[in-house]
């Protein structure tokens, strides 16, 4: 009855106990400079109760002027292994509390260009000085050298993942940051060993992998997040997307998970969603497993690479729809964000169904909306919708 959902497989050569994940989602509950805090590692003891496969935590910025907003995870200073072995070091500890061997990777990432309000304040760099149109700023184009450095700092946290004791990391590629502004021609302009053609965009994620496997040697799984469309004119389409994803996965990407968009093309759009790859109102507009199609065009293209898992990501809250997905396409995982930011537990009830409940979430959106109007001064990323019922059932049991 659940299918395949709760068959276990592997990222490289780590086994994951199901087929869900937890993707990663930005939690504003670091300390200012990135350090974990005890309300940090709560939210992940709450996910690893919640019966996912394999959490990814929010992006960890590896260089302090990688940091896109305030209270995320820092990854660039050994004196933040501590912390981030004390939160791999809980998950773990419950999850085999609860029998459910779940897993976690850190994600680690970079900016670039795309830094919001509360973000890192000095001077932005990127692939190409091309201005982000959302804050209508522009970057400084990096040298050959400093993306040598910037690489060798990936490669280093990738390092502290390791002796923290996570059992995996994962690039963000995805949605705008840095590595997407070096693969996609709507941002990299250059015209240099890293521009022009796609096997010159695609050379710095490749340079990532190349120190961080310095590092961790070739057992410890490291995946990439990447779009399978930036949806704007002139970005990544598809079938470039696919191409590169057979490079990606040559050069020894252990899975790949695939989304959508950059900020820039959310505003383009009828119905507008911050950020955008968190669409609104997926029911209300049809938009559930909205990345779908390209991630099977993805995988399709891997010809000699076949058993690298791909990751799906976007518009997923139905068991049946993630059991069906499993099931009738080459896709090994279904990851979700909002659904489990609303229900931590989601995957759990399902392990017990049936019955196997939709989601609550309504991707309604407050709760991004809440970080975004917040800043530094939110209280975490969390359900609102659910926070105001509460407030109104209290209410009304007042009166």
């Amino acid at each position: 009855m659940s299918g395949l959902v709760f068959e276990p497989t592997r990222i490289g050569n780590i086994k994951i106990p199901n087929r869900l994940v937890r993707s990663a989602t930005y939690e504003c509950r670091a300390t200012v400079e990135g350090f974990i805090t005890e309300d940090l590692i709560n939210t992940y003891e709450d996910l690893a109760r919640g019966g996912v496969g394999l959490s990814i935590t929010g992006m960890s910025y590896v260089r302090e002027d990688g940091n896109q907003l305030p209270k995320m995870i820092g990854s660039y200073s050994d004196e933040q292994v501590p912390g981030l072995s004390q939160l791999a070091g809980k998950y773990h500890d419950i999850a085999n509390d609860f029998g459910n061997n779940s897993k976690i990777f850190l994600q680690l990432g970079h900016a670039g260009r795309q830094i919001s309000f509360g973000g890192y304040e000095g001077e932005m760099v990127s692939s190409s000085a091309v201005e982000e149109r959302i804050h209508k700023r522009t970057p400084r184009a990096l040298t050959v050298e400093e993306i040598a450095e910037l690489a060798n700092c990936f490669g280093e946290a990738a390092g502290r993942a390791k002796i923290a004791g996570f059992d995996g990391v994962q690039f963000h590629g995805a949605h705008g940051y840095l590595i997407t502004q070096f693969y996609s021609p709507y941002m990299n302009k250059r015209t240099d060993a890293y521009g022009g053609c796609p096997e010159n965009r695609i050379k710095f994620p490749l340079q990532l992998l190349e120190e961080s496997r310095k590092r961790v040697g070739n057992q410890f799984p490291i995946c990439l997040k990447m779009n399978g469309s930036d949806r704007i004119d002139g970005g990544l389409e598809v079938e470039e997307a696919a191409y590169l994803a057979t490079l990606l996965v040559e050069a020894g990407f252990d899975a790949l998970e695939i989304s959508s968009y950059i900020w820039e093309a959310g505003m383009r759009e009828k119905v507008v969603s911050l950020p955008p790859e968190s669409q609104r109102k997926i029911r209300e507009r049809n938009l559930e497993a909205f990345n779908l199609d390209l991630a099977i065009k993805i995988k399709d293209a891997f010809v000699k690479n076949k058993n690298i898992p791909i990751i799906l990501v976007g518009g997923l809250y139905r068991f049946e729809t993630i059991r069906d997905i499993l099931e009738t396409t080459p896709i090994e995982f279904c990851a979700m964000s909002r659904p489990l930011i609303c229900q931590p537990n989601l995957c759990e009830l399902w392990r017990n169904g049936p019955p196997f409940p939709e989601a609550e979430c309504i991707h309604c959106n407050l709760c991004t909306k809440d970080f975004l109007d917040h800043g530094i001064n939110c209280k975490g990323v969390r359900c609102i919708n659910k926070e105001k019922k509460a407030k109104r059932l209290t209410y009304s049991f007042k009166i």
